[in-house]
């Protein structure tokens, strides 16, 4: 079982500015509160868009996925938006099966999800 790491970095030059958070390793009970903390800190910064870049996860629970929905509400009653990157099969099908796909846009690349 790897545990949750996460990078955050602030994307200043182009159209519009982003906040990238990239996620890897296993986002479950025990890495899902720092989780939420980090994706509310930076929701609280209200980003234009804030990207969660997913190829590295490899497993999410629902502890989780509700800490990356919290973040898509907080986002959206602000005017902000956010948008999920590159997910794995398992993460992918996880976002399928609960339909947050279908609430929070999934996208191929990072490039993709910054011409949203």
């Amino acid at each position: 079982m790897a545990p949750l790491t996460a990078t955050v970095t602030t994307h200043d030059s182009g159209p519009e500015p982003y906040t990238l958070v990239e996620l890897a390793g296993e986002a479950d009970v025990t890495g899902s509160e720092a989780l939420h903390l980090l994706l509310e800190a930076e929701t609280l910064k209200r980003p234009g868009l804030l990207i969660i870049e997913m190829s590295g996860l490899r497993y999410m629970d629902s502890s989780a996925l509700q800490a990356i929905v919290r973040a898509y509400r907080a986002l959206d009653n602000d005017g902000g938006r956010l948008a999920l990157v590159s997910p794995g099969a398992t993460v992918a099908r996880i976002l399928h099966m609960t339909e947050v796909d279908r609430l929070v846009p999934v996208c191929a690349s990072v490039e993709e999800a910054a011409s949203l």
